[in-house]
């Protein structure tokens, strides 16, 4: 028998989570929002055209035909079970993916049906199968030919499962089950070291998250392989496109510097997003939200599945607003995200794109312990302190094999943002209101060639981009300043697996360069850097399931256009644009990954030493923006564990934690100093040595108990942070408490409503 057939697999099998994402409840204890959040979801399978769904209800077998369990495990060529993979029936009635061991499960009335097996990484696989009156029990192991279909371009961003690096993936299941409409950093909590905050306090507003108290400017973040981070800032505001999980396939979270990436420096990790691929039919779904503090969300999505001819769309559209938490926190969303593609035998082209536009009620100044123990809702900007931002994100994408194992892929790109926000000049008189303007964009390209061999794989990349961003302040029909900042950089980097015996061996090298130039009232020039970072590592299989690893890797990134300037947003003075140094970490990492069929865990030790940290100081310019300087010596170190166990049938338990210690060798704070009458006279130093970084606090941890049965599932997960400092001088009155947080989910599947023989919604 060839191994393409199916063939029955006598061993015992508990299938996957019923796949249940269209309805929620969720209540928090111990935390400022008790927030009750319904979401009744009615998917509209559009099915076939009416032909083909003629001939489908002929062969079909008839609704009084009792269904059977089929169950079976998908493997790649190498018998490797592949996770991940969509499961279906021809007519797109029934479908479902498969968990990490590459199991899965239908249930299908007695009679002839055709599967059909879909993953980027191969050709779609078509299997007959006959259902009788027993059980059935598959394997279905994909063509040794490599497929070009979606975010398969990522490999040359993404660490594969063998990598010697700290990753932690969600899948497309796992990112439905925990989203209801919250930004990303909320979604991220709870996965290990990831820390969060949000200024409305629901995560509708912005929205920020950390790893290992490392900041998200600091963090590089990629779409389908396309940076995100703007290069100038490395900032990336989720609030600028809300509903972003609704178009996200998967998440690869590295911590750590990780394997080599494009755009901002991956200098305290990486979170890589990758868009979904064309399902196997037609479908559309729509989505309505409403929660505490005002909050309605509704969103509406489609998309044609793959074609006979090779064409593929989809598209969704959303909308949001929420008062927040906060007094004045307040936000508008709409946001609207495209799929369009060819899929051919060995290539493809595809167009991903988003456009949001938000308005926000701004709510990001702290509020002093007094004023909390009477208003925990105080918000101390006025109504009028609000913004309105937009972007836009596109991306054209080329992929092609040259053989079986050479995969080339090209694309071009563009990111752009634009809107202002405004601010009082005197918060007390109200006399000025300040609008400060902003409308910058960047395009870029890269090309990337990965070749997979049995022993040796290598993946060679370069990419560019060139940036530009106007900043200009109105007040109002009087511009007061308007400056440039402008950046290109570039990069090429080069990846290489050696495997042999029970050894998997990395190596990873990237160049990279940057210039940024700034022009306004005062022309202060241009600053350049050049870096090349190493990475290597090595993993060593010691039973199947069970492996270590370790590797150690250099990363460095330059200031930010806000570290040169100073916290200002219009340059008064002559910055010397080489005072603030580049920083640079040595990241150690080792660990142990074991994975059975019901336990998945890993666990790792980590120390990242780092020079001349640019770390934030806990202060804020006069427009709100952070401030962050120099320190010589710091590091993280710590223990990370993310265990996921199924004690029983329908069971799950899972755990997060971190454990750590982090310090900042010598830190000095300048404090001002007053006359008796209130004047200012002067500013003092005070050194504080061997103290904690703020926001980092060392313990962080999770543990969750969920129940699925069948159409529905029930979640508690209790989260603790430790104490965490508000700025670097550990002293006890900048301390912010520990929490708790309980969260309880309850989930219902209302099930799907099909459209029999029509095309469209």
């Amino acid at each position: 028998m060839s191994s393409n057939e199916p063939t029955v697999n006598p061993r015992p099998y508990s299938g996957p989570a019923d796949r249940a994402a269209h309805g929620w409840w969720r209540a928090r204890t111990l935390s400022p929002l008790l927030g009750v959040l319904l979401l009744i979801g009615l998917n509209l399978n559009a099915g076939a055209a009416g032909a083909q769904a003629t001939e489908t209800a002929r062969r079909a077998p008839g609704p009084a035909q009792s269904a059977l369990p089929v169950r079976g495990q998908v493997l790649d060529p190498a018998g490797t079970p592949v996770a991940g993979a969509t499961v279906a029936t021809a007519d797109g009635n029934a479908s479902v993916v498969t968990d990490a061991e590459g199991r899965f499960e239908l249930a299908l009335a007695p009679g002839e049906w055709e599967l059909r097996v879909i993953h980027p990484l191969y050709r779609t696989l078509a299997r007959r199968v006959t259902i009788g009156s027993d059980n059935v029990e598959l394997q279905l192991r994909f063509e040794a030919t490599v497929a070009i279909q979606e975010w398969v371009t990522v490999v040359g961003i993404r660490a594969g499962e063998e990598v010697p690096v700290t990753t932690r993936n969600m899948d497309r299941e796992e990112i439905r089950r925990l989203s209801y409409g919250q930004d990303v950093p909320k979604l991220l909590q709870y996965t290990p070291s990831v820390t969060w905050y949000s200024d409305s306090g629901t995560g509708s507003n912005y929205s920020y998250f950390s790893i290992r108290g490392i900041q998200q400017t600091r963090i590089n973040m990629t779409f389908d392989g396309a940076p995100l981070n703007d290069p100038a800032d490395h900032a990336l505001f989720f609030n600028n496109f809300h509903d972003f999980a609704s178009a996200v396939d998967s998440i690869q979270i590295q911590r750590g510097v990780g394997t080599s990436s494009v755009g901002s420096p991956a200098y305290g990790g990486s979170v890589n997003f990758a868009s979904p691929g064309p399902g196997p039919s037609g479908s559309g779904d729509i989505r309505v939200v409403l929660g505490s503090y005002d909050t309605q969300r509704a969103s509406i999505g489609y998309q044609t599945g793959l074609l006979d001819s090779g064409f593929h769309i989809s598209g969704r559209f959303s909308y949001a607003t929420s008062a927040g938490y906060r007094e004045r926190s307040g936000t508008e969303h709409h946001t609207l995200f495209l799929n369009a593609g060819w899929q051919g035998e060995r290539s493809s082209l595809k167009l991903t794109a988003f456009s949001g536009d938000e308005k926000t009620q701004l709510a990001f100044l702290a509020v002093d312990p007094a004023t909390l123990a009477v208003n925990r809702r105080f918000n101390p900007l006025d109504a009028a302190e609000r913004d309105n931002f937009g972007q836009d994100f596109a991306q054209l994408r080329y992929m092609t094999t040259v053989g079986d194992n050479t995969l080339l892929t090209g694309s071009l790109y563009y990111n752009g943002a634009n809107g202002w926000f405004r601010l009082w000049d005197d918060p007390v008189a109200q006399s000025n209101l300040l609008e400060f303007g902003i409308n910058q964009g960047f395009w870029g390209g890269m090309v990337t060639a990965s070749r997979s061999g049995e022993r040796v794989s290598a993946t060679v990349g370069i990419h560019y981009n060139d940036f530009s961003g106007d900043h200009f302040l109105d007040i109002g029909d009087s511009r007061i300043y308007d400056n440039t900042g402008s950046k290109k950089t570039a990069n090429a980097f080069a990846k290489l697996e050696v495997r042999f015996h029970r050894w998997l061996l990395f190596g990873d090298l990237q160049l990279r360069g940057a210039e940024f130039a700034y022009h306004g009232d005062i022309d202060l020039g241009s600053v350049d850097w050049l870096f090349l970072d190493p990475k290597v590592g090595a993993r060593y299989d010691l039973s199947p399931g069970l492996s270590v690893y370790g590797s150690v890797g250099r990363a460095r990134r330059e200031p930010a256009r806000l570290d040169l300037l100073v916290g200002e947003d219009n340059a008064t003075v002559a910055h010397d644009l080489e005072a603030v140094k580049p920083e640079a970490v040595l990241d150690f990492e080792v660990g142990v990954n074991f994975n059975t069929r019901n336990l998945a865990l890993q666990a790792n030790l980590y120390a990242m030493e780092f020079t001349n940290e640019i770390a934030l100081t806990g202060e804020l310019s006069e427009i709100g923006l952070p401030l962050r300087r120099n320190v010589d010596s710091s590091y993280r170190r710590g223990l990370e564990i993310d265990l996921r166990w199924k004690p029983a049938p329908g069971w799950s338990v899972l755990n997060s934690l971190n454990i750590s210690r982090n310090r900042i060798s010598s830190w000095t704070q300048f404090y001002d100093v007053f006359d008796e009458q209130g004047a200012w006279i002067g500013s003092e130093p005070i050194t504080y040595t061997n103290v904690r970084p703020l926001l980092t606090p060392e313990l962080v941890a999770t543990l969750g108990l969920e129940w699925t049965g069948r159409g529905a599932s029930i979640g508690l997960t209790g989260r603790y942070v430790a104490a965490a400092q508000l700025d670097n001088t550990g002293l006890a009155e900048f301390r912010l408490p520990a929490l708790t947080n309980l969260d309880l989910r309850a989930v219902y599947d209302l099930g799907r409503g099909r459209l029999g023989g029509h095309p469209r919604i």
